[in-house]
């Protein structure tokens, strides 16, 4: 009976850990440009998108597909700083390395 109540412990245990890692890749945020900044995001560790801030300049309906194919770029950047941010979060809270 004890292992189930053990288990049950750990458990409890694992989710309270789990959300305060939650909150703290919540509160990492990273700010990252297209190479010629005609896109800007503010993503936090979650890759949660917080904030998009496209050039005027670029705005136009002829540049759809350039905005379309420079977001996708930039989203690629993001997601990479991220994963450093997330393994760095881990190997902190846990030790060891996590490669991404």
């Amino acid at each position: 009976m004890t292992n189930i109540f053990d288990s049950l412990k750990q458990l409890s245990q694992v989710k309270h850990q789990a959300a305060k890692f939650q909150k703290i890749l919540a509160d990492k945020i990273i700010d990252v440009s297209s190479p010629g900044n005609e896109i800007k995001l503010k993503v936090n560790g979650k890759m949660e998108i917080l904030k998009i801030e496209i050039s005027p300049e670029i705005l136009k309906p002829e540049k759809k597909e350039e905005i379309e194919k420079l977001f996708l770029k930039t989203w690629a950047l993001a997601k990479k700083e991220i994963e450093k941010v997330i393994a760095s979060e881990l190997k902190s809270q846990l030790g060891g390395d996590f490669p991404l």
